[in-house]
This record gives C-alpha cells, structure tokens and sequence, in this order.
C-alpha cells in the first residue's frame, strides 16, 4: 500500500478542521435547562472536593500537632540547649550510615549558630528579601514556628522567635504573620479550584528607635527593602504584592519550615538538581499558584 503525502496529510487535516468550523456545536445550540442541570452536577461536585480538602486539612492539623515534639527537638539542638548523644548523631538511611561528620574544631561550638539566617539565605524565594542591614538581626533569629489554626477562622501562623540579642532592635520576643484559608466553596461559584490564601496579617515590630529600623533608611528615614517588611499586612487592592506575600507565606510554612535543615546544607537542591533557571521558573509557578482563588499545594 502506497503511503500518503505529508500534502495529503495536510490536506485531510485542513479539511477536517474547516468541517468542524462550519457545523457548530457549541453551547449556543443546547437547551438552557440542560446546561443548568449540567452546572449545577459542577457545583456539586465543587461542594464535594471543597469537603475533601477541608478533611485533609484537619488531617495535616493533628500531622503536624503529633510532629511537634521534632521541631522542640530541633530547636533544642540548634540553639545549644541540648546536646545529642553518639548515638542520636548516627545518621541512618539507604545511603548513609555514619557516626562523625562533622570537624574537630566544631565539637566546641554550642548549637548551630546563625542557623535560620543561613537556611533562609539558601532559599531563593527568601533570599532576595533580606538585605545587608538585615543579617545582623536575622542572626538573633532562635526558631520558625508554624502553628495551624481549624477555629474560629481556618488559616496558619508563621512565628519567628529571637533571642535576647534582638532586644537592641525592637522590644519583641516573637514576630508573627498569619495566613487566612478559604476551603469552602461558593454555590453560586463555578469556577472552585481547591484551598487559597485569602488574607494576611503581619504584625506591629517595636522598634527600639528610629536608628535600629532596618526597613528605614538610617539618613533618610525613607522606607527600603529589608526582609522585615514581610511582617507589614499586604494592600488588599494590590495584587501582585499581594500574590507575592502569599507566595512567600506558602513557601516558608511547606518548605523552610519542615525541611530546614536540608536547605541550610543545600542538600535540598542536590536532590532535585535545580538549575538557575528551574529555580525561577519555581518561583514563577508559585506566584500562579498561589494567585487569588488558586490551589495552596506543594510545589
């Protein structure tokens, strides 16, 4: 049997696609009942998976609730309050199984210091926060919490706790922001995509004086960048800052947090073998994601 052409190809193709054009089948051509009834099977369904990811939110809820007691653990050894026995330090996986990895001149360092300003500057969503006046501060930085939250409104809470040294800057122990989630659908809504970050909340930062406020110029007193600004609530009419401050929000509490130690090693990359590039297209994908009335899932 003789093969067609790449013409004949084309040709069958051009004529399908102008058969299709000239016989309309689109919606114009269907009873109104029939599509109500067809959105409205929609918007049940909506209702359905709306129920679902409000179950896996409860569910991450007492997650992260029965994981807590690493995260003290964690903080613990990161601060120097408690010290890991030869056996605690025995790293067992797949790949590794070793004892002592770490360099006799370190055996005298108490905890891990500067740990969360180096993890944070491994993250390239972070990093391009925080500034040069800001690591001064960021190295008092102790601990990142996240705390879940089911009532009375559903959301999280992300808590930067700093150690007495941070008391030459502002008078706060802790500096929070939190992240309100809308996960029940709108009946009258076709269009429900899942979990979003609808809102967020920074806090008040009680500067000693106007010389130690990194996110003002100390000549001018004009505001610049400073990794600080993050915990100043987002202009709800603005919505790229606001996309942006969810994304970092969203980036912190599924990231840093539970994986801190591999970003502070940069380990994390190895495993995904990020290039440059894959790393701001992540970014990119993130602020999509992230975006009014869109998914809150893991990248």
């Amino acid at each position: 049997m003789q093969s067609s052409s790449s013409e004949e190809i084309l040709s069958v193709s051009s004529s399908s696609s102008s058969l299709s054009r000239n016989h309309n089948y689109g919606p114009e051509l269907v009873s109104t009942e029939c599509m109500n009834k067809l959105k409205a099977l929609q918007i049940a369904f909506n209702e359905l998976e709306s129920q679902y990811f409000k179950s896996v939110y409860e569910f991450e809820y007492k997650f992260y609730q029965n994981c807590s007691y690493l995260f003290e653990k964690r903080t613990e050894i990161i601060n120097g309050k408690y010290e890991p026995n030869e056996e605690e330090c025995r790293l067992r996986t797949d790949f590794i199984d070793t004892t002592d990895q770490a360099s006799p001149s370190a055996n005298d360092i108490l905890g891990i210091p500067m740990f969360w300003l180096q993890t944070l500057k491994q993250a390239p969503v972070i990093a391009e926060m925080i500034e040069e006046w800001d690591e001064p501060l960021l190295t008092c930085l102790n601990d990142i919490k996240l705390q879940l939250q089911l009532h009375p409104i559903i959301g999280f809470t992300l808590e930067f706790h700093f150690s007495g040294q941070a008391k030459q800057y502002f008078t706060n122990e802790t500096l929070t922001k939190f992240y309100e989630l809308q996960i029940e659908s709108d009946d009258q809504v076709l269009f429900y995509e899942g979990t979003s970050i609808i809102r967020s909340e920074g806090c008040r930062i009680d500067w000693i004086d106007s010389t130690t406020n990194v996110t003002r110029n100390a000549n001018t007193g004009e505001r610049q960048s400073s990794f600080f600004n993050f915990f100043t609530s987002p202009p709800l009419h603005e919505q790229w800052k606001l996309a942006t401050d969810f994304q970092i929000g969203h980036y912190i509490r599924e990231h840093i947090v539970p994986k801190a130690i591999l970003y502070y090693t940069g380990e994390i990359f190895d495993e995904y073998d990020f290039s440059d590039e894959d790393l701001n297209q992540q970014e990119i994908s993130t602020i999509e994601q992230i975006g009014e009335g869109t998914h809150v899932t893991n990248n």
